[in-house]
């Protein structure tokens, strides 16, 4: 409903009356917010990390870094601290770095570096010391030096030489039951000779002193021959022929034939001496009786007491014992002294059938080849 004009008269002087009471409060008010609007504006979270005393988030209004440290209650900075300020999404981050002090020692000489924190390749900097990549520095040149470590600067030079050397002889021995009857015999069937090597040195050197010399370089000049010795092993073959694995003495497949406790004797010839059958002979070349046992067949010769073993061996010769019956088969040495060390031994021949002895020619033929006096 309309306000009439009495009453419309009677509230206008009313608010008169009542204006400047209600101005000024209005005033206030407005001053009020604005003080608080102004304050929430400038509070803003601050996290403040001192390296000599862990770190503190805190809220305040404070811009001045010097009163922000006050506030919370960390040391003012000192003449060589250092203060980083960064902007974060969690606010404000105030790092408070302490200095110290960092001995650098090199070529003789100490000397200290205030540093906040730097690595030791700064710190070499700033002290005005250069390096090399031989040189050996602790702590390693990226890494941080942290307080309280000091630094060690080592210069590390070379120096190179050669020299002529003696290489002396060696002994290698060669087991074989070919001393079944001397086993206490060193049969040597080659003279070594000393060798003459040309070898490079580099010694190293730590800050004046030698600490290691290494051998850089050899150079043969003269070959080194070893001593080579024949020894008595038991069971170990006189011969480098090869065929089916021994099991208890015996060919573990192939054979074809056993004849046991017969009579062998030995014998020797020129090293380029053949048998009837055209073979060359060797170690692991036998003579028979070819109506017996024909020329080619492959053999396995063992001693009835297992401790002497011939071998494989191929039928290869002939001779009148044979033929006459006064001696079963004659085992080939290389030397005279040899078949009459090893006259008349009572042996085992194992006669190995034609596929078996098939499956092992061509490696038996490879150590034919390669057959020489030496290391057999």
């Amino acid at each position: 409903m309309p306000l009439s004009v009495k009453t419309k008269e009677h509230f206008r002087r009313h608010m008169a009356l009542a204006g400047p009471k209600w101005g000024a409060l209005a005033g206030g008010a407005a001053a009020l917010a604005g003080v608080i609007a102004f304050t929430t504006s400038a509070l803003h979270f601050v996290t403040v990390s001192d390296t000599h005393g862990g770190s503190i988030r805190l809220v305040t209004v404070n811009q001045n870094p010097a009163a922000v440290l006050a506030q919370a209650g960390v040391a003012p900075l000192g003449e060589n601290d250092r203060l980083v300020t960064t902007e974060t999404p969690d606010g404000e981050l105030l790092q408070v770095l302490r200095a110290y002090t960092v001995q650098v020692t090199a070529d003789g000489q100490t000397q200290e570096i205030i540093t906040t924190g730097a690595t030791t390749r700064d710190l070499l900097t700033q002290a005005g010391l250069t390096y090399t990549d031989e040189d050996y520095l602790t702590p390693a040149a990226d890494e941080t030096v942290q307080e309280g470590e000091n630094i060690t600067l080592q210069r590390v030079s070379y120096v190179e030489y050669t020299a002529q050397e003696t290489v002396p002889s060696e002994v290698e021995q060669i087991p074989t039951s070919l001393l079944y009857r001397k086993r206490d015999k060193v049969q040597t069937v080659q003279e070594g000779a000393d060798g003459l090597d040309t070898v490079t040195y580099r010694e190293t050197w730590v800050d004046g002193e030698q600490v290691s010399t290494d051998e850089i370089g050899r150079e043969t000049q003269i070959g080194m021959i070893p001593t080579i010795q024949k020894v008595y092993g038991e069971q170990v073959p006189v011969s480098q022929f090869v065929g089916p694995d021994i099991v208890d003495g015996a060919p573990a497949e192939g054979v074809a034939e056993v004849y046991t406790n017969q009579r062998s004797t030995a014998y020797s010839a020129s090293a380029t001496a053949k048998g009837a059958s055209g073979r060359r002979l060797t170690y692991g070349t036998v003579a028979v009786n070819p109506d017996i046992i024909p020329y080619g067949s492959l053999l396995y010769i063992t001693s009835d007491d297992g401790q002497f073993v011939y071998g494989y061996a191929y039928a290869a010769d002939t001779g009148t014992a044979m033929m006459t019956g006064h001696a079963f088969i004659d085992l080939y040495y290389e030397t005279y002294e040899e078949s009459v060390d090893n006259a008349v031994i009572p042996v085992t021949v194992y006669v190995l059938d034609d596929e078996t002895a098939a499956k092992y020619q061509e490696a038996n033929d490879a150590i034919l080849e390669a057959d020489t006096t030496v290391g057999r």
